[in-house]
């Protein structure tokens, strides 16, 4: 089927799902326009590679490469046990040491500000955001974010190319409300629950995803509350995820936890000494 007939037929699954008696508010609330999703994986793979071109315009990679290479190590540590492997995840550190964010893009790419690093104490709560992070990619959560508020035709013209100019637009957009602001409630507990078992099998301590959304909490705080943090720009508040985490927690032995690995050394060393 040709990519023009494909997006009508698309519009067509869209709208008649839409049209069944039911407003969007219902649909978000059965989950149903919220698990909708257009995008193959290949579409998925295209449109984050035109994505990831604009990101790395806009903003500034960090040009130290062995900082860039652990953080890519960390990463394809945890990329191995990702239920989805149809995607080849990449790892990206922006030299940004005022910003406290994170984001994944469609198709595996994810970035990880300089602002947020310096906040983790130990490898295993920079793992727990990235496995986070990988978590969105693996439940397809771009895909159903993208069909949901942007529509399939945009998406597909972004896609083959046929609107310059509108990739760069959509980034900027995502970029002044907060990607995460995109997901719905359902879309980052799925996260959550994904990253802290990604987190588990790595073999990092699943409790470093806790104690990093209470330091997110605490810096929140000091700086006068009101979540204007990037990476709070999300349905469920802070403290709901933090009661969430903790009772995932409870799925992995306490025994079995304390022999997992905090990396507290070796992240001191090889990246806090960098960016103090």
């Amino acid at each position: 089927m040709k990519q023009r007939e494909r997006t009508l037929f698309g519009h067509c699954i869209l709208w008649g799902v839409l049209m069944l008696g039911m407003g969007c508010a219902t649909l978000e609330q059965e989950g149903l326009l919220t698990r909708l999703n257009l995008l193959s994986t290949s579409e998925e793979v295209q449109l984050g590679e035109r994505f990831a071109a604009e990101v790395e315009k806009q903003e500034t990679v960090h040009p130290d490469e062995a900082l860039q290479a652990y953080v890519r190590e960390v990463g394809a540590r945890l990329a191995r046990v990702a239920p989805r492997q149809d995607v080849r995840y990449s790892f990206t550190v922006i030299d940004a040491p005022d910003t406290v964010n994170a984001f994944a893009l469609p198709g595996g790419h994810t970035y990880y500000y300089t602002g947020l690093m310096k906040l983790c104490e130990n490898e295993a709560e920079l793992a727990a955001v990235m496995a986070h992070e990988i978590g969105h990619v693996a439940a397809r959560h771009h895909g159903e974010m993208m069909t949901r508020q942007l529509g399939m035709e945009l998406v597909s013209d972004i896609i083959l190319g046929e609107r310059p100019g509108t990739a760069a637009t959509v980034v900027s957009q995502l970029f002044s409300t907060g990607i995460a602001a995109r997901f719905s409630r359902a879309q980052e507990r799925e996260a959550d629950q994904l990253g802290m078992d990604m987190l588990y099998r790595a073999g990092y301590r699943p409790e470093a995803m806790i104690t990093f959304m209470q330091k997110l909490l605490e810096y929140d705080r000091q700086r006068g509350g009101g979540r204007a943090l990037p990476i709070f720009a999300t349905h469920p508040a802070p403290e709901e995820r933090v009661q969430l985490l903790q009772s995932l927690l409870q799925r992995y032995p306490p025994e079995t936890r304390q022999q997992q690995e905090l990396g507290t050394e070796r992240y001191q060393s090889q990246v806090l000494q960098k960016l103090r």
